[in-house]
């Protein structure tokens, strides 16, 4: 197996200490130090802390959007009405993918989009129309399924429904037995439930 170059050394020490502690806990002399490598080399392969986190982003945004985007298209494309079910499906699955594929890899990447999503910082630094693949399509196509709850509500509850999946994925251990599958029918079953529910006595 080839060693792992010094910029895939500060990579994966970047997302360890970053997933663990957050953007703001972490300074880049720590990540080389971590890294066991010399106080310049971050600066010389990324040059500063945004860049280097959108150079982990990068690592595996590119093929989750592209993935959800078909999934999208096939939506679309479908002859009948499109369930709310269908439409998480197709946000959580890519996301199922690569931890089925990539365990611990992609176990290390989600928990680094959770800690930069509850931080605040995954779209403060990295607009949704640039990480999202397709989730400006997914709000219109949830307000078409559930056309007698208000937009402002189906919004609210995608955010919910967002930070609900990504715990669950970032919070399963790498090296469990864990029926992905299974975890992901259990997580579309709540977010489902939640995101159908009548919301015509709150809104009286």
């Amino acid at each position: 197996m080839a060693r792992p170059s010094t910029r895939e050394k500060l990579l994966d020490c970047a997302e360890h200490l970053f997933a663990d502690q957050g953007l703001a806990g972490v300074s880049l002399r720590s990540i080389n130090a971590g890294a066991g490598l010399s106080p310049a080399a971050l600066h010389y392969h990324f040059g500063s802390k945004d860049a280097l986190v959108a150079a982990l982003l990068d690592r595996h945004m590119p093929a989750l959007m592209e993935r959800r985007r078909r999934l999208f298209d096939a939506l679309e494309r479908s002859p009948g009405p499109v369930g709310v079910r269908e439409v998480l499906e197709a946000l959580l699955r890519p996301m199922v993918e690569l931890l089925e594929q990539h365990r611990e890899v992609g176990h290390r990447y989600l928990r680094l989009l959770y800690r930069l999503q509850v931080d605040g910082d995954l779209f403060r630094l990295f607009p949704a129309e640039k990480l999202a693949g397709g989730v400006d399509r997914l709000v219109p196509m949830l307000c078409s399924a559930l056309p007698d709850v208000p937009l402002e509500v189906v919004k609210l509850r995608f955010a919910l429904a967002i930070d609900v999946m990504l715990r669950s994925l970032a919070l399963t251990p790498p090296g469990s037995d864990t029926d992905l599958d299974a975890q992901m029918q259990g997580l579309l079953d709540f977010l489902t439930g939640a995101l159908e529910a009548d919301c015509s006595e709150a809104a009286a």
